[in-house]
């Protein structure tokens, strides 16, 4: 009696670490993230506190770092979302600082280069450099004829807007 309650521990210990082991293999592939959502209520999705409007399905389960799901009163009082939040935090990476360099091709010297107008005023390519990208609302270049007509540049006129520059 002993011998087979003995065989029989061995053998269940032994399928349960070939289990494990096979487990172990599989999770070694991407997951995706699943949340099952009622056919009816589609909550909103926020990650970082940003609105997410793509499907979840791009987001990658290894840089999440919690979920949170509000519904009810809260998620009415707090998002205005009566189908309740998703709230997805992700992990933080050390930031780097990057600086924003703005290179012009083709010219070698100030006279060739083209005019800056920054926020409709008449700038130069070091303060170009120094505006961060996330202050930057948007950039135009004119080129040829009619960089000519508008500007009288013969070179060409890039024209930056800032954020603060079109709240003005």
């Amino acid at each position: 009696m002993k011998n087979l309650i003995l065989t029989a521990c061995v053998v269940l210990l032994s399928i349960s670490l070939i289990q494990a082991q096979e487990k172990k293999g599989e999770s070694s592939k991407q997951e995706k993230l699943h949340i099952k959502i009622k056919d009816s209520a589609k909550p909103d999705v926020y990650v970082d506190g940003k609105k997410f409007d793509f499907p979840i399905d791009l987001l990658d389960v290894n840089k999440i770092e919690s979920v949170s799901v509000l519904k009810g009163d809260k998620a009415i009082k707090e998002f205005n979302a009566k189908n309740g939040v998703v709230i997805i935090v992700t992990k933080k990476k050390v930031v780097e600082t990057v600086i924003s360099q703005v290179k012009i091709k083709g010219y070698g010297t100030e006279e060739k280069a083209p005019m800056i107008i920054i926020n409709g005023e008449k700038s130069n390519q070091e303060i170009l450099k120094k505006l961060s990208p996330d202050d930057i609302e948007s950039i135009t270049v004119l080129k040829d004829e009619k960089a000519m007509e508008k500007y009288n540049a013969t070179n060409g006129v890039i024209i930056v807007t800032t954020k603060k520059g079109k709240k003005k």
